[in-house]
């Protein structure tokens, strides 16, 4: 194996985590707000971002692509790292725990009282995010992924759910792919269309993504013909989906960034620093693009792809946080990337079965090497 199944485990969640970091960090600097660590500068000022427009107005600032600047930004974040404590603390998929989990989440103190909308409803790709170690857990059976995913995404309010299902199922299936070593960019796409089987506004975007590819087309020019595939998706459809998609809160311009992060996986699948780059540079819900595209390319290229600058500088930033009057840890709330870490070990442990809830940080057990059988040997004493 190119990286051990632990390191995806490790890049996934950190890539998810770093990738949303950094979109933010973009966004804030877009819109005129000074980044939290000057080191930030270097990184994000790659080029001279270009607004795009959607339906007369700038993505920036579309309420369809639910930008988030302030200090609860990470809430579907939030929502993942509960749902891995739940498969943690559960050894697996429990559906009451994963209510009672999810209950509990949307009543906390995470939410301002003006935040009602996301105690309701979750969009496409906020829903995608939350159910990252879903996919991890079941990647190694498509069947039960599958299962899973749809059971657990039934406590999520939506009327558009069956859509929400399947932008949860496409980024789970490519995250599955990649952690088994059999996902391939130049057919990713056809696989993940084949796998979820319906025809719908996501699958149509998905096309648009392998044709741009096979045009090698820069991201200017994808970002632009996304969007303006992404107008153009009502038009042809009838007036039933019309109704439905002004009546609900899941639109095509919600599942513009799930399109985008393959995009900017895809296109430079080996490098994920340059992938969450350009994701962020698209200037479209810069947060949830990141974390989508830092997903993806965690889990195909493992936790050693990860810029360590990076890490320093989301420490680096979780330190100024906690110091400002008021401030709470960034980085989904968990405050620290070794804490992330860590619980991506923990979840690992569950699904490789030796999980050791009693053991401590200092166990010999965490140590030890995790290797494809037959590779490594124990040494004779």
């Amino acid at each position: 194996m190119r990286h051990s199944l632990l390191s995806k485990f490790q890049g996934t969640i950190l890539g998810a985590v770093l990738g949303d970091s950094t979109g933010l960090q973009y966004q804030r600097q877009l819109v005129g707000i000074s980044p939290q660590t000057e080191g930030w500068q270097p990184i994000l000022q790659l080029t001279k971002h270009q607004q795009l427009t959607l339906n007369g107005q700038t993505l920036l600032n579309s309420p369809n692509t639910k930008i988030l600047t302030g200090t609860h930004s990470s809430e579907c974040g939030r929502l993942a790292v509960a749902w891995t404590q739940s498969l943690i603390r559960c050894m697996g998929l429990d559906l009451k725990d994963w209510g009672d989990t999810w209950e509990v989440f949307v009543k906390s103190e995470i939410y301002p009282p003006e935040s009602t909308e996301f105690q309701s409803v979750l969009n496409p790709c906020e829903a995608a995010v939350a159910a990252l170690p879903c996919a991890m857990f079941f990647h190694e059976n498509k069947a039960k992924l599958r299962e899973k995913i749809m059971l657990a995404t039934d406590v999520f309010p939506n009327e558009n759910k069956s859509e929400l299902q399947t932008a949860v199922l496409a980024i789970g299936y490519a995250i599955a792919r990649s952690l088994k070593q059999r996902l391939d960019p130049s057919t990713a796409i056809d696989q993940t269309i084949a796998y979820l089987n319906t025809d719908n506004a996501l699958t149509e975007l998905l096309l648009q993504v392998q044709i741009l590819l096979e045009q090698k087309a820069d991201l200017e020019t994808a970002t632009t013909h996304l969007c303006k595939s992404v107008t153009a998706l009502p038009e042809k459809q009838g007036d039933g989906d019309k109704r439905a998609q002004t009546n609900s809160t899941v639109n095509q311009g919600n599942l513009l960034p799930i399109a985008l992060a393959f995009y900017c996986f895809l296109n430079t699948a080996e490098d994920l620093r340059l992938s969450v780059m350009r994701a962020a540079r698209c200037g479209i819900a810069g947060q949830l693009t990141c974390a989508l595209t830092g997903a993806l390319s965690g889990a195909y290229n493992g936790a050693a792809a990860i810029p360590v600058e990076w890490r320093q500088l989301s420490s680096a930033a979780v330190e100024s946080r906690r110091l400002a009057a008021g401030g709470e840890p960034s980085l989904w709330g968990i405050g620290s990337d070794a804490k992330i870490v860590e619980l991506a070990n923990n979840l690992f442990a569950v699904w490789a079965g030796v999980y050791n809830p009693s053991a401590g940080m200092n166990s010999e057990a965490l140590a030890r090497a995790v290797a494809a059988p037959y590779v490594i040997r124990p040494r004779k004493i």
